[in-house]
């Protein structure tokens, strides 16, 4: 993947001394936090990372990074790796351990970037999205859930996924009825639905791969390579 090739430079430019960094969940946002580790080292860096998964915890540990907890710092800067980002700035995060923990990380940073693929950069968000559904009557919020299109329980070797915070994930393929602000609206509206991977406004800037690194930002005009 081409990202990797920049990983280094993507680091320099916006990993600064005595910063709060955080990250998604998933497993990707894991391999990069192991690249953060390895840059702090290199450069004798005070980094706090909070930790979003049991996983970014362990991982904090074996790296010597200092973990923090969302109560005592403010996030200076986020980052996630998702499915699909629009035009907009809105993006799709389905790769999640827990997407309570994503979204009120994306809430609290200063600076939110999300990174994708050149082909994942769309004029509107079309990809399914993923839901945290409280296992509390289950089969009845999924009734209702089936409303917005195909949906399905997420599992894993035939048994449900559980979330970190206790919970189900649907997966759902929406109607084309809806746009992302009213399927994020409708979805939230269902009493079991606890949180979507629709993430409305939220990000800052998004770094796009592919036959080369995009920088878009909602400040700027965007420019190949990381500089703008």
């Amino acid at each position: 993947m081409l990202l990797d090739d920049h990983v280094e430079a993507l680091l320099e430019k916006y990993i600064k001394n005595n910063s709060v960094v955080s990250f998604g969940t998933g497993t990707t946002n894991e391999n990069f936090l192991k690249k953060l580790g390895l840059y702090i080292e290199r450069n004798t860096l005070t980094i706090k990372v909070v930790p979003t998964s049991h996983a970014i915890a362990e991982l904090c540990k074996n790296l010597k990074i200092k973990a923090a907890s969302l109560d005592d710092v403010e996030v200076d800067l986020a980052f996630d790796f998702v499915d699909q980002v629009d035009e907009d700035f809105n993006y799709i995060s389905n790769e999640t351990t827990s997407l309570i923990r994503d979204k009120m990380i994306a809430q609290d940073t200063a600076e939110l970037i999300v990174v994708c693929e050149e082909k994942d950069f769309v004029p509107v968000l079309n990809a399914p999205i993923r839901l945290e559904v409280s296992p509390f009557a289950f089969k009845k919020t999924m009734f209702q859930v089936m409303n917005l299109g195909e949906a399905k329980q997420a599992l894993n070797q035939k048994m449900p996924i559980i979330s970190e915070t206790g919970n189900f994930f649907v997966d759902v393929t929406p109607d084309e009825v809806y746009t992302v602000d009213d399927l994020d609206y409708q979805a939230k509206r269902i009493p079991g639905v606890l949180e979507t991977s629709l993430f409305v406004g939220y990000a800052d800037r998004a770094i796009i791969h592919g036959s080369t690194i995009t920088v878009k930002s909602r400040m700027t005009n965007p420019e190949s390579g990381l500089e703008e």
